[in-house]
């Protein structure tokens, strides 16, 4: 048989590898019981079992002569294929070359076979992009599964994302792509393996912070409430616990351990303690406590306030047998005198020697003109 030029030989060769295509591998060895196919590179180093025979690239038993994908709009495109063997394949987002292949989902083992010769799952050209196949955009996928991406993987094996933080409000906002992030001026790009990203790493390691799904900080990735969750004011703004020196009037945002001043925790955020409390807004209102209408958390008082319609009069001394002590201003209206015991003269509540002294002091007066 006359051989092709040793040039021409390697000048094919080299095509149809760059194609992808199994027909640059010239030898096979075949299992006729399983029918499995198994590529050779050089037939006289070929062992072949008991169940085994090896096939040449010319031999009539093989059925991949002259056979491969004959769609000229296929990736792999084999112009020397005169037969189509489904392993036509499609470009992926990454510029790459897919081609079907048969999947052993025990092993996990790829083979780029013929589907005739597949005795395992045939990821054909209809699921190349599906997620059944995990080479597509393999080269350029971040673990989040975005394109060009610029998720990574830390050492527990969680995928993590870039994200934008505000380092005044303290809002986290992840993003896919951190080279096409727009931030604010008040906000910066973290990288997910940043030295500064809290979430790197955590997950295999005691990770402190706020751990109340309700809270405007809620941290998913910690495991360890170290009582920084905070609460948002009426402003929208996520107010959080702080130190606080109350001599230097410096704050730092600590945890309640590592704070050697005064801790202005959650129940005191809302409080005169913090003046950070619906400081970025305006909210108008009666800024007097004692005022009908006091509106505790107005910042800017806007003369409303008005201290009569939460008035009361009334009684109110409680020795009068007419107290009221819902009243809030005196009307002069007590009475000391029960009808139920008049001869208390004194009003004392009793009948006693006090009264008789009375009594006899005003014995013998006229009392009708």
């Amino acid at each position: 048989m006359r051989r092709p030029p040793r040039s021409q030989k390697r000048l094919d060769e080299t095509f149809l590898g760059e194609l992808n295509s199994p027909l640059h591998r010239c030898l096979q060895l075949r299992a006729f019981i399983t029918h499995a196919v198994t590529f050779v590179d050089n037939a006289n180093d070929a062992e072949a079992g008991p169940n085994e025979i090896v096939v040449l690239p010319d031999d009539p038993l093989n059925p991949y002569w002259n056979a491969g994908c004959t769609n000229p709009t296929a990736c792999n495109f084999n112009y020397l294929a005169t037969t189509d063997d489904g392993t036509c394949g499609a470009e992926d987002d990454c510029g790459e070359c897919q081609t079907p292949y048969c999947y052993n989902p025990v092993t996990h083992e790829v083979s780029y076979t013929p589907e005739a010769d597949c005795g395992q799952l045939w990821i054909g050209p209809d699921m190349l992009s599906s997620p059944m196949n995990l080479y597509w955009n393999g080269s350029c996928t971040d673990c989040a599964g975005e394109v060009n991406g610029s998720a990574l993987i830390d050492d527990c094996d969680d995928c993590h994302q870039a994200y934008i933080y505000n380092f005044i409000t303290h809002a986290v906002t992840f993003i896919e792509i951190a080279e096409e992030a727009e931030t604010g001026p008040n906000e910066i790009v973290v990288l997910p393996d940043d030295s500064s990203n809290p979430y790197w790493g955590a997950s295999c390691a005691e990770v402190p912070g706020c751990t109340d799904p309700t809270s405007c900080n809620f941290n998913y990735l910690a495991t360890a409430d170290d009582g920084t969750c905070g609460i948002e004011d009426d402003c929208a703004v996520c107010q959080i616990p702080f130190c606080y020196n109350p001599v230097t009037h410096e704050v730092s945002y600590s945890t309640e351990a590592d704070c050697d001043q005064l801790w202005i925790g959650v129940a005191l955020l809302s409080s005169e303690m913090n003046p950070f409390w619906n400081a970025s807004c305006d909210l108008p209102g009666c800024m007097y406590e004692s005022a009908c209408n006091y509106s505790p958390n107005a910042n800017v008082d806007d003369e409303s306030c008005e201290f009569e319609s939460c008035e009361i009069p009334g009684c109110t001394y409680e020795q009068a047998v007419n107290f009221n002590q819902d009243a809030t201003t005196d009307d002069n209206s007590c009475d000391f005198v029960s009808n139920a015991c008049p001869s208390d003269l004194n009003a004392d509540g009793t009948t006693g020697v006090a009264d008789l002294l009375m009594f006899l002091a005003e014995f013998g007066f006229t009392c009708i003109d």
